[in-house]
């Protein structure tokens, strides 16, 4: 019974100690895909294309039980600049915005399990041969990732998916760094 006690008080102090205000930066792949059926897409071309993505974000983690962690965070997103070469049809899309989102955080030791869900607040431009129209709107997004924590250091992998109702599918995988304070 005092093994169990102990712990239970060692995991949640080691809990507690990880709570706080963190800021972090990552770089990943992003895609942006869309259908010629999608009524508020490009029309009669389909887009499947990926470039560079990165991420800044700031949060604070609560820390307030021992087995599971609550986080607030936010994000400013840059999707890059997908583009690609349809029916002799340059397309191109710059997709970028802010987020803000709730984690639920699984701690295991050093590693964290975490889901997010979230909205973004989005700006784009979609440049078909020489015109461009942009768009602004919210969305709702998700995500699920793996993070890794070394004292006031951390690493993460993560997948995030954007409910963005002009586009079939925006997506994002990436690597970020973060550190506490």
């Amino acid at each position: 019974m005092v093994a169990v006690l102990a712990s239970v008080l060692f995991i949640s102090s080691a809990s507690a100690a990880d709570s706080g205000l963190y800021l972090g930066i990552g770089a990943g792949q992003g895609t942006i895909r869309d259908h010629p059926d999608n009524p508020n897409g490009i029309g009669t071309i389909s887009f499947d294309a990926e470039d560079t993505s990165y991420k800044l974000f700031a949060g604070y983690r609560l820390g307030a039980l021992p087995f599971l962690d609550f986080a607030f965070e936010g994000s400013y997103i840059d999707f890059g600049k997908p583009s690609q070469t349809s029916s002799g049809q340059r397309v191109e899309y710059k997709l970028h915005g802010f987020d803000a989102a709730g984690l639920a955080i699984f701690p295991l030791g050093p590693v964290d399990l975490y889901g997010k869900l979230g909205a973004l607040y989005w700006s784009s431009d979609k440049t078909l041969g020489g015109s461009t129209a942009s768009k602004t709107g919210s969305n709702a997004f998700y995500g699920v990732g793996v993070g890794l924590r070394l004292g006031a250091l951390g690493l993460r992998a993560e997948y995030e998916r954007f409910d963005i109702g002009d586009l079939d599918r925006v997506e994002m995988y990436s690597l970020s760094a973060l550190i506490k304070f």
